[in-house]
């Protein structure tokens, strides 16, 4: 492997023109929209979760939720509430403030978030380049969904921050705390589970021990905002409706524009006017589901130590499993909008940085930048032009409406390559004391 080309002082100016140009012709917008918006979007689910818990309601129940938002003087209703009862434990913080006021403080420690995100990802990465810190500003500063998650008072940063230092401290050699921030991380997103799964492929038992107590201790804890039969109901009734697109009430049609998920494209081919995915298109996002789960599995399975791989060589490799993982668990679930796709920030980076370094054949550099690009732009504007589209070319507004979608497609492809593990090669990754 030939050394990494050094970025130097002009890749460092491009970083700072990233974060500057992030600061005031990204977040700044958003910031000023999220001000002008007293009623919170998604962030009132969460908000009149936490409410409904506390007062010993089900927060599942979307015909309370909707009751506490009347009562509030706020909403006429809100979206279901989706995450696991110990994320209503993480959000108790909102009953100190009213609606509008939790909704705007979100913005901010959102926004932390991102950050400590960048500087967990660098302090991971560090030891596979000096280009790692400025390529993670460049994709991070211009990334379109980052203020998306902020506007729309999504919870995936905080989720991803534990999941990204929990994947880092298992690199080290901590299994026990990387198990641990794992196993919050899927408290408050479910999908990061994924990882956990990759993790029993790579035989991390002690990781995955403490993922998985991790998750009971903290539905023990949460009983006070989620009794053993709200608990009992959301993972018997509720999980279950993930797979066929209800989402447990979920008014949101699923061919809504900017869903970049497997089962949104099976849903357009395999069409029903019901709300959820028709059993045609359940069975063919299952089997193409379990396919790419088999075919990954397969690729990251230890082999045979044998051909002698270099400790640098062995890291790179756990890094684009990780962030391979990281583009499944958007692909496979049946909603993955613009905020879900941050989780794609480290196969975006990931994949530069092999292109600079000739991980990747030269021939991968214009499909990368090409996908990386695409992932980072507006969504509006995506959307605005395949409206516009004359009747004509309107097979030029059905590309435009799966550009990210093929995005995610091609980062999964490049960091399978990246990740796979050669039949003769697969001693564990050395753990360091970065």
């Amino acid at each position: 492997m030939r050394a990494p080309q050094q970025l130097g002082r002009f890749g460092t100016w491009i970083a700072v023109g990233a974060l500057v140009w992030h600061a005031l012709a990204i977040l700044s917008p958003a910031w000023v929209l999220t001000f002008q918006q007293t009623k919170a979007r998604d962030f009132a689910s969460y908000y009149y979760a936490v409410q409904v818990g506390h007062d010993g309601g089900d927060p599942y129940d979307k015909v309370q939720l909707s009751a506490a938002a009347r009562d509030d003087g706020m909403r006429n209703g809100v979206h279901p509430f989706l995450y696991a009862p110990p994320f209503l434990l993480a959000a108790s913080w909102v009953r100190g403030f009213e609606l509008p006021q939790a909704f705007h403080l979100w913005f901010w420690l959102d926004e932390l978030c991102a950050v400590a995100v960048g500087i967990a990802l660098w302090r991971w990465w560090r030891p596979l380049g000096t280009q790692v810190g400025p390529v993670i500003a460049v994709v991070m500063g211009l990334m379109t969904a980052i203020p998306n998650n902020h506007a729309m008072g999504q919870a995936n940063l905080p989720g991803m921050l534990l999941a990204i230092t929990g994947l880092w401290q298992v690199e080290r050699g901590r299994r026990e705390l990387g198990g641990v921030l794992m196993g919050a991380a899927c408290m408050l997103k479910m999908s990061p589970a994924l990882f956990v799964a990759w993790w029993l492929v790579r035989r991390e038992w002690t990781a995955v021990i403490a993922a998985v107590a991790t998750g009971v201790a903290l539905s023990v804890l949460s009983l006070p905002f989620a009794g053993p039969a709200v608990q009992w109901n959301f993972y018997t009734h509720v999980l279950p409706t993930f797979s066929n697109g209800d989402y447990n009430g979920l008014a949101v049609p699923i061919g809504l524009f900017g869903n970049h998920s497997i089962p949104n494209l099976l849903d357009g081919i395999l069409p029903t006017p019901a709300a959820t995915l028709s059993p045609a298109a359940q069975w063919a996002a299952s089997l193409v589901n379990a396919g790419l789960l088999g075919l990954l599995g397969w690729a990251f399975w230890p082999r045979d130590a044998g051909a002698g791989d270099d400790p640098d060589a062995l890291r790179f490799r756990y890094a684009a499993q990780a962030s391979c993982v990281g583009v499944l668990l958007l692909l496979l679930p049946v909603y993955t909008y613009e905020h879900h796709l941050v989780f794609a920030i480290p196969a975006a980076v990931l994949s530069v940085l092999a292109v600079q370094q000739g991980r990747l054949p030269r021939t991968w550099a214009v499909p990368v930048g090409l996908a990386v690009a695409v992932l980072l732009f507006d969504l509006q504007t995506i959307k605005g032009l395949a409206e516009a589209m004359p009747p004509a070319l309107v097979a030029v507004g059905a590309v435009l409406r799966e550009l990210k979608f093929g995005a995610l497609v091609l980062l999964l492809a490049s960091t399978e390559r990246l990740g796979h593990v050669p039949a003769a090669a697969a001693a564990p990754v050395p753990a360091t004391a970065t």
